[in-house]
């Protein structure tokens, strides 16, 4: 399975999906820190709850697009603590997962489902064992 690469713009905030070989902002052609140290992968796992729409990523508050059904994202980032929240619509419930990436661990697997609820669905971001990824 390939990941998509998703960077948020330092310069402009623009959030895009880049194609191999590109470093440069879609919208503002400014450098993009690509290479920045480490990564998070985040995989949505398949589900007929919510399969027609995307599921919006935040990752420390700020957006990151969204995710669709059955979809691979990598998104490259400095070390550091991150939150990961997703929400879609007027589901904003979310079981939050909490990542450091270290030059000593540059890489956190993660994924992202519905969890179905009496009143309202709620989102769980949970880690994800890299070798079901395929990658």
């Amino acid at each position: 399975m390939s990941a998509k690469v998703r960077i948020k713009c330092p310069y402009c905030g623009d959030v895009s999906n880049l194609h191999e070989g590109e470093t440069t902002c879609n919208k503002c052609r400014n450098q993009l820190g690509v290479n920045s140290g480490g990564s998070i992968y985040l995989y949505r796992q398949g589900s007929a709850y919510g399969c027609a729409g995307g599921f919006s990523i935040y990752i420390n508050g700020e957006a990151y697009g969204s995710i669709g059904n059955k979809e691979l994202l990598r998104i490259p980032l400095g070390y550091g603590t991150y939150n990961i929240h997703c929400a879609a619509g007027m589901s904003r419930s979310c079981r939050d997962l909490l990542v450091t990436v270290t030059p000593e661990n540059p890489v956190a697997y993660t994924k992202v489902y519905i969890k179905p609820g009496f009143w309202t669905n709620s989102f769980v971001v949970e880690p994800m064992d890299p070798k079901l990824l395929e990658l």
